[in-house]
């Protein structure tokens, strides 16, 4: 969840994150672990497991590896292999009983105590839980985590004191106190003592310029739900939350506000350890450790099932893996009744777009925006989605109203202008797209892709040449290995009768973007031109192998019939 980390935060976060990333190297805990010698009877499916594992299968992985084992039990490799998997499918039950075997015949291996200890922890067995921590081998690991866990071992025993302890010593490590003071509010919290927990979270508050959000909407709720409505809007006044943030936000306060239950704080030790697990994943995943960063995402959830940011966490993991369709699981976990319902939606409808169920995506998309309707961040999504769908009087009317919804912020946003005057472009309402484009270009001056389709647009409509050639020439100066902007530079050439100048930056568009139909098309119109004819028919036809649009299409179909005439009318530009 990167959206959570001040700039500060971020800094401890990477620190976090290497502890973690070099202790789980260690120890086993990662997703790197050597290759596993296998019998020759088996060698075939371990691949196979190896496989769906690297390529994100985590189920498959998971299956196949748990195969391979029943055939080789006393492989502690394969084992260690099948209980990661486990784990990052979020099988941790039956992970749980591969880790005390792992642990008997590797005492060392702390990642397995780890589990031990977290299994005993969510069954309030805090005594077996203190013993498995105490007994992984001093590490990188121990150094945060460790002290962390125990401080919540301690917390649910009853030991408050004992909880500063550990925490103190997280503090000494350097970098880590803004951790500690979360979770010394987290434990105030659980333990009902609201001036040690006004205390713990002033400490966090102050302890950075910009604190995160997540820690500004827990202490905000804590003084909402005591009453202290000024204090709790005054922490989250100011303008530096993402839409979907402040969706969270206002619903969280409406629901503390009237007495209702806005889960902010934790109400069990299982709990809070789920919130460290959770700042681990949330780290690793920042600082690119994603295999490790899910195996702690998907440890949280099994210490806090009903977590809705682990379940965001894991859910974006699988997605940047290209696993929408396991992401999209996750993501329906959360309900209409979480403060995080709305971030779901949107990630429903991203990963819906993702494996092209365009229909499903905008179903969604519409239903956020009936439930948030003065949200514009849905709205803006409404309308990319119907841009990208071709649907462009819809796409125009969903960015009108997300300009309305947004007011002074949309008015700053160069990207709004600049997407709906694509809209605006396409749909042939010209006026306005320039109008747009024009506003986007005030707002960001040298903004490559606005400055293309502007140039191209003006270049199509034989308009403002040399505007648009030096609108052009200066986004490729940004933009030298872009295709469609090389693109663009090449046809504003051909365009203004400069045939032999355009030829060699149309021969780079399409090496940089060989399998477009546009730019293949524009190259044979050049080569035409310039008297290679043979070599534009050549092009044409690939143009045609393409599977251009219906127009460009029949275009060349004339063009290879009877050759090149007069101009040739491309469509729009490529966008970026």
């Amino acid at each position: 969840m990167k959206s959570f980390a001040s700039r500060n935060g971020r800094r401890i976060c990477a620190v976090l994150a290497a502890a973690m990333l070099s202790a789980c190297a260690a120890t086993g805990g990662g997703g790197d672990l050597p290759e596993v010698p296998t019998r020759d009877t088996t060698s075939g499916d371990y691949l196979k497991a190896l496989h769906a594992y690297r390529s994100s299968d985590l189920g498959a992985a998971a299956q196949n590896f748990s195969a391979v084992l029943e055939a080789d039990p006393g492989n502690p490799g394969l084992t260690q292999r099948t209980f990661l998997a486990r784990i990052s499918d979020g099988q941790t039950d039956a992970a749980i009983t591969m880790a005390a075997d792992l642990v008997g015949r590797q005492s060392g291996y702390a990642f397995g105590r780890l589990v031990l200890a977290l299994a005993a922890l969510k069954d309030s067995d805090y005594d077996t839980a203190r013993r498995q921590l105490e007994a992984v081998e001093e590490s990188r690991l121990t150094q945060i985590l460790r002290p962390l866990l125990l401080a919540w071992v301690e917390a649910g025993s009853g030991n408050w004191e004992l909880t500063e302890i550990h925490l103190d010593a997280i503090r000494k490590q350097g970098g880590f106190v803004l951790l500690a003071d979360l979770h010394a509010g987290y434990i105030a919290a659980l333990k009902g003592d609201a001036e040690a927990l006004d205390t713990a979270f002033q400490a966090a508050l102050s302890a950075i310029d910009r604190p995160p959000a997540r820690l500004r909407i827990g202490a905000a709720l804590h003084y909402a739900q005591l009453g202290r409505e000024a204090q709790a809007r005054e922490i989250l006044s100011g303008g530096d939350f993402t839409d979907q943030n402040r969706a969270a936000i206002d619903a969280a306060l409406a629901a503390a506000l009237t007495g209702g239950k806005a889960k902010g704080l934790v109400s069990s030790a299982s709990d809070g350890v789920a919130e460290a697990l959770f700042d681990i994943a949330s780290a690793l995943q920042r600082d690119r450790g994603s295999e490790i960063a899910l195996i702690y995402a998907q440890l949280a959830l099994y210490m806090r099932p009903d977590f809705p940011l682990a379940s965001l966490l894991v859910g974006e993991i699988l997605d940047d893996r290209g696993r929408h369709g396991d992401a999209l699981a996750i993501y329906r976990r959360i309900g209409r009744d979480s403060i995080y319902h709305m971030m779901a939606g949107l990630r429903t409808a991203a990963a819906l777009d993702a494996l092209d169920e365009k229909a499903g995506a905008l179903s969604e998309l519409k239903a956020l925006a009936k439930a948030y309707p003065d949200n514009g961040t849905v709205l803006v999504r409404l309308a990319d989605t119907l841009r990208t769908d071709e649907r462009w009087g819809e796409a125009i009317n969903a960015y009108d109203a997300a300009f309305k919804k947004l007011g002074a912020a949309a008015e700053d946003d160069w990207t709004l202008y600049y997407t709906r005057g694509i809209a605006l472009e396409r749909a042939k309402r010209w006026e306005r797209a320039e109008k747009d484009f024009l506003k986007a270009l005030e707002l960001s001056p040298e903004q490559p892709y606005v400055m293309n389709y502007l140039g191209y647009s003006w270049v199509e409509q034989g308009r403002n040449l040399a505007e648009a050639q030096s609108l052009i020439e200066r986004a490729v100066k940004q933009r030298p290995n872009d295709g469609y902007i090389v693109d663009s530079l090449g046809w504003v050439l051909y365009r203004t009768g400069q045939y032999d100048e355009a030829v060699p930056h149309l021969e780079r568009a399409v090496q940089l973007r060989p399998g477009d139909a546009v730019i293949n098309d524009h190259l044979g119109d050049a080569y035409w031109r310039v008297g290679r004819r043979l070599e534009a028919t050549y092009q044409w036809r690939r143009s045609l192998e393409m599977g251009p649009e219906p127009g460009l299409a029949a275009e060349i179909e004339r063009k290879l019939q009877g050759g090149l005439v007069g101009g040739s009318k491309a469509p729009a530009p490529g966008n970026g």
